[in-house]
């Protein structure tokens, strides 16, 4: 099941999603999907397919649905195993349809999964260019390394990592889900502490906005601020592809407190924007809070007012709604009290 254009966002708030199509493609070829099983484990899933309008669609549609179903069905402690099966079945199943449907031949699609098991360890598994990011103490550190060709060149120490962002073969791909009978899942492991972001995106988000820049958004914004607003920046630097990104924010303890909120980064243009947005959110939400407390302190006011200092209507002298005679009208004197009978003694 994939998530639409518009954003999922779990009901914790520490878990947001979203997908785009971009500035320049026709069709969002990207799927993700989150799922949280019966045991506490939560699974969070990126597919960037390829092979035309139709074909990738499906290939990345048919993958995250096919993982999450596999997750579902396999409650293993092993969840290493649970994952690569899962993309293996994945695989044989798009692989399969590509040989029965002429429009989906050669379809195929990158794949990165995330499953936070415990609050100490998550499992991550990979095919493609898609990522995983880990966020902490102000550094966004790529739990997962590119199956592509210019992340191999750099891995040899051919190219720089600047030149590999901008290398014209960046866009190709060494394995992906379902163009051939078998892949070759790569898992790994890592710690997980409190306050620790991971994002998961496809290389429309890697391609176009920074390492740094996706730190400073995802440390400034909450989830659900931060997917917007790398979306929009990716879409503001032309959009050239899909562009999805998952952000789970592991929660902290109400005694420590976050320990990533303060944590030292190195602040960009794109990082400053964003703790802006977010310090104006909270200077506006403080105006109204004092607007709405000085009006409550106003009405409560009126309304003592009311009770004990108004006027007295039985004090008032009674005026005739018409003058007498063309001359005002004299005051009427209060009718005068029947007199009281006497009690016998």
């Amino acid at each position: 099941m994939s998530v639409p254009a518009s954003d999922a966002q779990d009901a914790s708030t520490l878990l947001a999603s979203k997908t785009d199509v971009g500035q320049v493609r026709n069709a969002n070829e990207d799927s993700c999907d989150t799922l949280l099983r019966a045991d506490g484990a939560q699974l969070l899933v990126v597919a960037d397919g390829m092979g035309g309008h139709r074909g990738g669609a499906t290939a990345s549609s048919v993958a995250v649905a096919t993982i999450l179903e596999t997750f579902v069905s396999n409650a293993t402690f092993d969840i290493e195993a649970t994952l690569r099966a899962a993309i293996e079945t994945a695989n044989a199943r798009i692989f399969e349809m590509a040989q029965t449907d002429r429009e989906l031949e050669g379809m195929g699609t990158t794949v990165v999964a995330f499953v936070l098991g415990t609050r100490s360890r998550a499992t991550i598994a990979h095919v493609g260019d898609s990522r995983a990011y880990r966020y902490r103490q102000g550094r966004l550190e790529s739990v997962t390394i590119d199956h592509s060709v210019v992340a191999e060149m750099q891995r040899r120490g051919l190219i720089s990592a600047d030149e590999a962002a901008v290398h014209p073969r960046r866009n190709e791909i060494l394995r992906s889900v379902g163009v051939l009978p078998i892949v070759e899942v790569e898992t790994t492991t890592v710690e997980v502490a409190a306050g620790d972001r991971f994002v998961l995106c496809s290389d429309g988000l890697s391609g176009v906005v920074r390492d740094d820049e996706i730190a400073a958004v995802v440390q400034a914004q909450t989830p659900s601020e931060a997917v917007e607003t790398l979306v929009r920046i990716a879409n503001e630097r032309g959009g050239p592809d899909n562009i999805t990104v998952q952000i789970l924010q592991i929660p902290a303890s109400d005694s420590e407190g976050d320990p990533e909120a303060t944590a030292p980064v190195e602040i960009s243009a794109i990082g400053i924007e964003a703790i802006e947005s977010r310090r104006r959110s909270r200077k506006r939400m403080r105006r109204l809070g004092k607007i709405a407390l000085i009006g409550m302190i106003l009405v409560g006011a009126y309304l003592v007012w009311q009770l004990f200092g108004g006027r007295d209507p039985a004090r008032e002298t009674l005026l005739p709604t018409e003058p007498t005679n063309g001359l005002p009208a004299a005051p009427l004197e209060a009718e005068p009290p029947a007199p009281r009978r006497g009690i016998p003694r």
